[in-house]
């Protein structure tokens, strides 16, 4: 799915973005820091009252059941000020807006940046959430029914910061909730293109194609669409074409990693494969080292196989790729250095 994040013109921040787009980085910022005041404005008055009224007919002259009721409501006020403590990443799924490039791209002078947003959130299994934004006439009031039929913790935190007023819906927003605020890493292959306002200075748009070469970004340029107040796009050619890729390696394998006599029979008129995802994955940018390439059992078919390579990208943390026999043939046939030497290690 396609995200944006409109980023602003002025030069400190420019300068800011840019090497926060070279260091594969945002920046996740609590609600209290967010434009609208009335973010996470949220009524807990119904909740407190319904939880009051079961203590004052059951906990008559009962001191074990007031203290419980007690540590049960302190509990619920620390669950409702979780909204302080994460992190927010604020996107649209619209990249030609004329109220966003005008307020959060200083009226066309910055750019926008469009992600996938999978692939942002399914970094090294970071527990991030995301939900769309609700849009209302009036803000959220919290009941009993949201602690005892939320099914995960994600339900109960859209309602607190999910909810905004109805003058917002042009933002059109998905939101990205991180654990804790701060400064967040992706895999830099989420950003697919790079938009340039209709004001931005060409010397910007020409060092960001400079410093960003080699991580297969696309660049479009925001027009004026014929006769109409509307916004369309037009592709831009890279100026700083490379065929030296960002962060390309090629990792070693372990050496009982790839190893066909282990592949279940009903697999065998595949085992080339296995080599063949070896090799796509020892090239994967995060991987310091091939562990472990088989035929993935939750996920292949009958007659179609899903391969999965296993790889280290740190002491004692792994990433699985999986990809079927198509994937893997177009994959394998894009790889333009196979002469080199596996290197078991």
């Amino acid at each position: 799915m396609k995200v944006f994040k409109y980023r602003g013109g002025d030069e400190c921040i420019f300068k800011r973005d840019l090497e926060s787009i070279e260091n594969d980085t945002f920046w996740a910022p609590t609600r209290e820091v967010l434009n609208d005041p009335c973010e996470g404005l949220v009524s807990s008055e119904i909740l407190f009252n319904q939880i009051n009224s079961v203590t004052d007919t059951l906990g008559k002259n009962n001191k074990a059941f007031n203290d419980s009721s007690d540590s049960f409501k302190q509990s619920l006020k620390n669950l409702i000020d979780m909204k302080d403590s994460v992190g927010i990443y604020s996107l649209s799924k619209n990249c030609t807006d004329e109220l966003l490039w005008a307020h959060y791209a200083d009226n066309h002078q910055g750019f926008c940046i469009e992600y996938d947003l999978e692939t942002l959130i399914f970094f090294r299994r970071n527990d991030y959430s995301k939900f769309d934004i609700e849009y209302s006439s009036y803000p959220p009031k919290l009941n009993f029914n949201d602690i005892v039929k939320s099914e995960d913790s994600i339900s109960f935190i859209r309602k607190l910061i999910g909810v905004k007023s109805t003058r917002w819906a042009y933002e059109n927003e998905i939101r990205l909730i991180t654990p804790e605020s701060g400064l967040q890493n992706y895999d830099y292959r989420a950003l697919k293109a790079i938009y340039f306002g209709i004001r931005m200075p060409k010397e910007r748009r020409i060092e960001m194609m400079k410093r960003l070469c080699g991580r297969d970004i696309k660049y479009y340029h925001i027009k004026f669409k014929n006769n109409s107040y509307k916004f369309t796009v037009e592709p831009l050619e890279d100026l700083y074409p490379t065929d030296e890729k960002y962060m390309y390696s090629i990792s070693p394998i372990d050496e009982y990693a790839v190893d066909p006599h282990t592949l279940d029979k009903k697999w065998v008129e595949f085992s080339s494969y296995l080599y063949k995802m070896a090799e796509i994955t020892r090239r994967e940018p995060y991987c310091n080292a091939v562990t472990n390439v088989d035929v993935s059992i939750d996920k292949s078919k009958l007659g179609k196989p899903v391969f999965f390579g296993q790889y280290e990208i740190s002491k004692f943390r792994y990433e699985n790729l999986h990809l079927t026999v198509e994937e893997i043939d177009g994959r394998y046939s894009n790889i333009s250095d196979l002469n080199v030497n596996i290197e078991i290690t």
